[in-house]
């Protein structure tokens, strides 16, 4: 019994070892993978945050690179924002009469071998195509304008603007630019409602532009004196070309504008004060004869004489918009004395001075002495709500106020009256159509000869002494930009 119970001992001892053993064995390996897994995470959380961390310093710089590339970008957009460029291009088609003249086409006049024996001639072409370029600064601007046609490239203004920067009511302009005489010379091209400006205009501003500088003064504005304007400049007289040294023209215009909800309302004057050398040593002027009759007289001058050219203007604009449309009466008168040649009452547009064959020579004779007057008038109205506008227009020249028309024998000195009539038709807002018909009227009382043959490549002789056939029709389709 006691053998049997110290066996049933030792086989329970045996058993516990055994027990123990396994259980220290499992343990063992327990541990082991308890210390393998610590092991992992201290890994997985030591690594993590820094790879973490290089992601994010990397983003950081991404972004920060991004950030400048903005900001440069920025500045650039600033930069291109000071530069605008804009223009328009004209594609015309004239029909005229057999005495008149187009401004496109070349030659701009009938010849019955080439247009035909009808006595009307037609031309087409490219009237302007101007492409504008500004840089624009706080204190000032540039710019830069040229005109290209089928005829060429010249550039139609070259000048600089500095405003000065605390009351902003004072600026200088240097360099080519509009000349500041009345209201239709500096009024844009793009918006006018004819094709071309009145025939003074052209006559005593050839090119509308100048070589000068001009300084402007604008009243401060919410005072009582907002709305004047005055614009005052040195000019050399010659147009869009190389100055004629050793002398400069003034040019001025007051102006005062005043603008409600409905209607708005200008009236300006202007003057214009120079001189145009002679290169001839006679001068013509108009004096009374023993009978009281005015006529042309001749006496002996010095060369290169200096001639007074000298004029003065008056303009006035109003608008109204009514349940009609927007109505725009604009209306000027000249009146002056003009250097000229003998057959042809305009203005310098070129460099006087030209090299001879061994000195410098005068390329004109600028010796006829024409007192003048002249006045303009447009009527433009919409019609409601529809993209059309109607325009009458209507001008007189007198070049030669001394002379009687009776013994006129020049017919540069002959008076006009001009009518025109057009329609416009605004297409989109970049597109615009215009048809417009002029019809010139010359001073039928005069003692101009009548040619015994028609000149060269003339159907009919020019007989002044009736209304000769100069009429144009225009139609034009611009797109501006």
């Amino acid at each position: 019994m006691c053998y049997k119970l110290q066996v049933m001992s030792y086989k329970l001892q045996i058993t516990s070892y055994n027990r123990i053993i396994s259980t220290l064995a499992h343990w063992q390996i327990s541990k082991l993978s308890f210390l393998l897994f610590c092991f992992s995470a201290f890994l997985l959380f030591s690594f993590q945050p820094l790879s973490a961390q290089t992601d994010t310093t990397h983003v950081k710089t991404e972004i920060a690179k991004i950030k400048e590339d903005v900001e440069k970008n920025l500045i650039e957009i600033k930069k291109l924002k000071k530069l605008k460029i804009s223009g328009y291009i004209q594609g015309q088609f004239e029909v005229g009469q057999e005495f008149a003249t187009t401004k496109v086409g070349s030659p701009s006049s009938y010849n019955k071998d080439r247009d035909g024996k009808s006595g009307n001639f037609f031309r087409f072409g490219i009237r302007r195509g101007h492409i504008k370029v500004a840089w624009e600064e706080s204190f000032g601007s540039v710019v830069f304008q040229i005109d290209i046609t089928e005829k060429g490239i010249r550039f139609q203004d070259a000048y600089f603007k500095v405003t000065e920067p605390w009351l902003k009511v004072a600026s200088l302009n240097v360099g080519f630019f509009d000349r500041p005489f009345g209201d239709e010379i500096p009024y844009s091209t793009s918006r006018r409602e004819s094709p071309e400006r009145t025939v003074l205009s052209q006559k005593l501003f050839p090119d509308e532009r100048d070589l000068g500088a001009m300084v402007t003064l604008v009243a401060p504005k919410d005072t009582k004196l907002e709305g004047l304007k005055l614009e005052a400049g040195a000019f050399c007289g010659n147009g869009i070309t190389l100055p004629d040294n050793g002398k400069m023209d003034f040019i001025g215009h007051l102006k005062y504008d005043r603008k409600w909800e409905k209607f708005t309302f200008g009236i300006g004057a202007s003057m214009y004060y120079g001189t145009v050398r002679n290169r001839d040593t006679m001068l013509y002027t108009v004096k009374k004869d023993e009978n009281g009759v005015h006529k042309w007289v001749e006496r002996e001058v010095a060369p290169f004489k200096k001639n007074i050219r000298q004029y003065y203007g008056f303009d006035a604009q109003f608008s109204a918009k009514t349940s009609w449309g927007i109505t725009n009466i604009r209306g000027e008168v000249y009146w002056g004395t003009q250097p000229s040649t003998k057959g042809d009452f305009s203005s310098p547009k070129w460099n006087l001075w030209q090299t001879g064959t061994s000195l410098l020579q005068y390329s004109a004779d600028f010796n006829h002495i024409r007192k003048f007057w002249g006045v303009h008038t447009y009527f433009v109205q919409d019609i409601y709500k529809t993209p059309l506008t109607v325009v009458v227009k209507y001008a007189y020249i007198n070049p030669n106020t001394q002379i009687s028309n009776e013994t006129i024998t020049n017919k540069t000195d002959l008076s006009y009256h001009y009518l025109g009539a057009g329609l416009l038709v605004k297409c989109t807002s970049y597109l615009s159509l215009m048809c417009f018909y002029e019809l010139p009227f010359n001073s039928t009382k005069n003692a101009i000869p009548v040619p015994e043959k028609p000149s060269s490549g003339k159907i009919h002789v020019a007989n002044y002494q009736k209304h000769v056939e100069e009429g144009v029709f225009t139609c034009r389709l611009q797109f501006k930009f």
